[in-house]
């Protein structure tokens, strides 16, 4: 077959595995959430670490890590770049530690992200009924 070939006559030998199943739900769901995130100016990292931060100000790029499960030493160049980006602010906690908070911009980077994170999740899953407030 050539690129210009029809595959949609293809049998998918996976189909009925429920794994595979969801990683193509979240490769679709996914792909558009990271589009909005980069129009303005953060993958969904850095989103998330901005969302962490904003709702534990004075945490630490460790404690993130941690929550998130991104290695200590990949957190570095996260929160560099958000601060290169004027998003975040650290100040000396403890010897070796920074405590990390939203600047100014941050905080209004948070609300887009939240608009953006919101309006997502509306349109994917706005029809699933929830339990308690949650899928």
């Amino acid at each position: 077959m050539n690129a210009t070939d029809n595959t949609s006559t293809l049998k998918d030998p996976v189909e009925e595995f429920l794994g595979y199943q969801l990683r193509r739900a979240a490769f679709a769901t996914l792909t558009p959430l990271v589009e909005s995130f980069a129009r303005v100016g953060v993958n969904p990292t850095e989103a998330i670490v901005i969302r962490f931060v904003r709702a534990n100000p004075g945490c630490t790029q460790a404690d993130i890590g941690r929550a998130i499960g991104v290695k200590r030493t990949n957190m570095v160049p996260i929160v560099a770049g958000l601060m290169a980006k004027s998003l975040l602010e650290r100040t000396a906690a403890d010897g070796r530690s920074h405590s990390l908070y939203l600047t100014k911009e941050g905080g209004e980077m948070h609300g887009k992200i939240t608009r953006i994170a919101l309006e997502h999740e509306k349109f994917f899953f706005g029809d699933v009924p929830t339990i308690h407030g949650r899928f």
